[in-house]
């Protein structure tokens, strides 16, 4: 019997790609570039400049091209905003959330239309998508820390800003001309080069935000599928009723192994945050705190004192109004070097990390007691 010959595909030609290789490179670029910055950016080294919103000082600046250009930190802006007496920042909303300490001053913010007073010390939490806008309800200067989430939101598609209403003392370029409303109100600018930036509310937006506002689920779940109804009709709920202000003095101090510590915005505390932790951290004098390490990354921002942090080893100083920036995975410890007074600062701690599966802390060293 004759043997039926094999028929062999022909090789085809091999087309290389280098997806995995090029990731391999941008991720050691971006350690690079994490190594070669300062944990601790110097407060009066930082400048104020305007934007739609306000007067503020940017530690670190969202966006892919900013991304480890001022701090090694990449998920989260970090910004501090000074309101004059009596004065008050632009309206604006958003699809991220933001969270405000208030450093000093009393005041008020407008959430949707409801107002809620703050003062010294309180933590103001601003849920996603929520028209809202700072007020300074006092004849002194305001100050906040704030931070929102960084490239996050970019990469679900979802980041934006809709500038409603500029703040009053706000400045267009020096050779732009200005545009004007019905009203006669600042509604953006023409550049000698004829480029038009427009401020205003997103009218598409707003449309697509009502119709999920209108939206209610009834009854019991009867399938997984109605889990899904339910959750809009749960979440739409949270974003109108979420809470708005934690006030820092009805929060108690607790004696941790990392140290005194009072928490503010934390998985165990109803607020109108969800993706961030927050604490105060008060360090004796020559005092220290615990030692550990988590994945997330954390900023700082020195309310009183001075001292220096040991990040994997290396020490960095800082002192009233600076900012500290602690990388993730990073080892780091924090020292009072004032033999009189306490320390303290306030503590901002990206949630993202345990959602993803990558929360809590490994601890190494308890503060003394």
């Amino acid at each position: 019997m004759e043997k039926q010959q094999e028929r062999r595909r022909e090789a085809e030609p091999i087309i290389f790609e280098r997806d995995t290789e090029e990731t391999w490179l941008r991720l050691q670029e971006d350690r690079e570039k994490r190594a070669s910055l300062s944990h601790v950016a110097k407060d009066k080294d930082v400048p104020w400049k305007q934007n739609s919103q306000a007067y503020r000082k940017r530690y670190v600046q969202s966006g892919p091209k900013y991304r480890y250009t001022m701090g090694p930190i990449g998920s989260m802006t970090v910004s501090k905003q000074m309101l004059p007496p009596m004065g008050k920042g632009g309206k604006h909303r958003h699809y991220n959330e933001a969270l405000l300490y208030v450093i000093e001053g009393e005041g008020f913010e407008t959430h949707d239309g409801i107002k809620y007073p703050f003062e010294t010390g309180d933590l103001v939490c601003v849920p996603t998508y929520c028209i809202h806008q700072h007020f300074n309800a006092s004849s002194n200067w305001v100050s906040v820390f704030y931070c929102t989430p960084a490239d996050f939101f970019d990469l679900l598609g979802i980041q934006s800003t809709e500038q409603i209403e500029m703040h009053p003392n706000y400045q267009v370029p020096e050779t732009a001309q200005i545009i004007r409303g019905a009203q006669g109100q600042v509604i953006g600018y023409k550049e000698a080069s004829g480029l038009e930036i427009r401020f205003g509310l997103d009218e598409n937006k707003q449309i697509l935000m009502d119709s999920k506002k209108a939206t209610q689920f009834q009854g019991e779940s009867k399938d997984n599928y109605d889990f899904y109804l339910r959750t809009l009709s749960d979440q739409t709920k949270w974003r109108q009723n979420a809470i708005r202000i934690i006030k820092s003095k009805e929060r108690p101090w607790e004696e941790t192994r990392m140290g005194r510590i009072k928490y503010l915005s934390h998985p165990n505390i109803s607020t109108g945050l969800l993706l961030f932790d927050s604490f105060l951290q008060e360090i004796p004098p020559g005092g220290v705190s615990g030692k550990h390490r988590h994945v997330s990354e954390e900023v700082h921002y020195i309310l009183e004192g001075r001292g220096y942090d040991i990040h994997d080893g290396k020490q960095w100083d800082w002192d009233t109004n600076d900012v500290v920036f602690i990388p993730v995975n990073t080892v780091h410890q924090h020292f009072n070097a004032d033999p009189k007074k306490p320390a303290r600062f306030i503590s901002v701690q990206s949630r993202l990390y345990h959602y993803c599966g990558h929360g809590g802390f490994e601890h190494m060293e308890d503060a003394p007691k």
